[in-house]
C-alpha cells in the first residue's frame, strides 16, 4: 500500500503534535477520556 502524503508537512505536523494548546490537551486528555465513544489520534510511522 503506497502512502500518499506531503513529506514537506511532516516537520510541521510533528511540531503541532508536540506543542498542543492547553485547549487541545484538555480535549484529548480530559473530555474525550470520559466520552462513551472511543477516539484515536492519527498514528504516524515517522
Amino acid at each position: 500500500m503506497e502512502r500518499k502524503h506531503n513529506h514537506n508537512l511532516v516537520p510541521y505536523a510533528k511540531q503541532l503534535h508536540n506543542n498542543m494548546t492547553k485547549e487541545e490537551k484538555r480535549l484529548w486528555y480530559d473530555f474525550l477520556r470520559s466520552y462513551p465513544i472511543r477516539f484515536s489520534r492519527q498514528k504516524n510511522t515517522w
